[in-house]
């Protein structure tokens, strides 16, 4: 009896010890905010299916697709693909420029920036480095630029803010004192921006599909064609959304989307729409998901990283 007693003592202190174990194992570890800094690459073992679903003690990915979805402004059928992102810190949502700078005014291929960025997720920004590229731009928490209002009274953009809680915003038609004006409220409620971005519109607020015309934006939100779209659906988690186009006059306009994202998610708290056509990319590890025609250099990507500690 006291032979069985002491093994059963051994026992628990043993499981007790993996247990600690497997704690320090899966300690998550925020990402510093520096864009050279890219974050743990996705575990081998955390591919739970290839090319469709990853998940680690930081992240979960999962994709989705529609196909074949018939679009009214296509002429044909089309695929909508989403990404759905679930996070444990908010350092784990990051963004890269190609060549690493603003100043250099060249984009590259996707396939060269992907590789070396560690991501889960990855998807084209904004057109942020365009030669008349007018906008508010940060990156990492660096501010790039300020030109809002060298904008047209008739065409200025909604402009989206993260923050370092991970949380999106878009203040819309955005001038710089209305900049100034929500990064000062942002930073009153122990809050700071760390990536901005000038493109638009949004799609949704608040559950709400936003009615989008011709006049709302200058990116040709009425016309079919590949789409990007970045969602906040809770609290550190996101949807990425893509749309098909095999060719001229396929793909989605700006409000089918929007319509799309709040059927599929009545919860999302922030949808908002980014560079398309041939910008359009979606990368789930190191796999393209999407299509797009007439495909090109991009000036930056926004990605997801793990941030599992990788003891």
């Amino acid at each position: 009896m006291r032979s069985e007693k002491r093994f059963l003592l051994v026992l628990a202190v043993v499981v007790l010890t993996f247990c600690m174990l497997g704690s320090a194992m899966a300690e998550i570890k925020p990402i510093p905010q520096d864009m050279l800094e890219h974050g743990t690459a996705p575990k081998a073992e955390g591919w739970i299916e290839p090319n469709k679903e990853y998940e680690d003690e930081s992240i979960h990915a999962v994709l989705n697709q529609r196909k074949n979805y018939d679009s009214k402004s296509s002429d044909g059928g089309t695929t909508i693909s989403w990404v759905v992102i679930e996070i444990k810190d908010p350092s784990q949502i990051r963004t890269a420029l190609s060549f690493d700078s603003f100043d250099i005014k060249k984009g590259a291929q996707p396939e060269e920036i992907v590789p070396y960025l560690n991501a889960v997720v990855a998807f084209n920004d904004d057109y942020v480095k365009m030669n008349n590229f007018k906008g508010y731009v940060m990156r990492q928490g660096e501010l790039l630029l300020n030109n809002l209002d060298d904008w047209e009274e008739g065409m200025k953009q909604d402009v989206l803010v993260v923050d370092d809680q991970g949380d999106l915003s878009v203040v819309q038609k955005a001038t710089s004192a209305d900049m100034d004006a929500f990064l000062a409220k942002l930073e009153a409620d122990g809050k700071k921006a760390v990536n901005i971005f000038t493109f638009g519109p949004a799609l949704v607020i608040d559950g709400v599909a936003q009615k989008i015309e011709r006049n709302t934006s200058t990116h040709s939100l009425n016309l079919a064609t590949a789409r990007t779209a970045f969602c906040q659906l809770d609290t550190l988690k996101y949807a990425v959304f893509t749309v098909d186009s095999a060719k001229t006059g396929y793909g989605m306009n700006g409000q089918e989307l929007a319509d799309f994202i709040v059927k599929t998610f009545p919860e999302c708290k922030v949808a908002y729409n980014l560079d398309g056509g041939g910008t359009s990319e979606l990368w789930l590890g190191q796999k393209k998901v999407n299509k797009a025609i007439g495909m090109r250099e991009i000036p930056g990507m926004i990605y997801f990283a793990s941030a599992a500690s990788g003891d």
